[in-house]
């Protein structure tokens, strides 16, 4: 896989953001939720999931997160009490890797980020930003549990 880029930048429009303490188990349920209140709009579709972990830790054995959600949609919509709706989304001089294949091996483009970055001795000044595409066509096209995703991490 070994491709990683530096001085990339992340800018998403049209989300619907949910900030929360979670355990792990739980994004997936998060992320279905958030997308089934935006598909319920009005020819409102969503195109990409960004996910912000802010911090870890470990509960009697379960891990525990501080996390961000964001779902890109394609138009503005509303937000509501659990959802906030942001109109942008941007991150300038980003270390980079692009990740196509099974969702288990996902995490390799995110430890690719952080070697490189440890490598070629780099600051890190924020949290692992892992966007997924979200594409329906696309999906029976593909193998099941195939993702599309993308790492930032923004140095100066």
């Amino acid at each position: 896989m070994k491709f990683v880029e530096e001085s990339k930048k992340l800018e998403i429009k049209n989300l619907l953001k949910y900030s929360g303490i979670i355990y792990s188990h739980e994004m997936d349920d998060i992320i279905g939720d958030m997308v089934t209140y935006a598909e319920s709009k009005d020819k409102v579709k969503v195109l990409k999931v960004l996910t912000i972990t802010k911090g870890i830790s470990f509960e009697t054995g379960m891990q525990k997160m501080i996390m961000e959600f964001y779902i890109e949609l394609n138009q503005p919509s509303k937000g509501n009490n659990k959802y906030a709706y942001i109109p942008k989304y941007e991150l300038n001089n980003c270390v980079y890797s692009k990740y196509k294949g099974h969702s288990q091996n996902a995490s390799m483009a995110t430890r690719e980020v952080q070697e490189y970055i440890k490598n070629n001795e780099l600051n890190p000044i924020g949290p692992v930003h892992q966007l997924m595409y979200i594409d329906k066509k696309r999906k029976r096209k593909h193998k099941k549990n195939e993702v599309l995703l993308e790492v930032y991490i923004q140095v100066n």
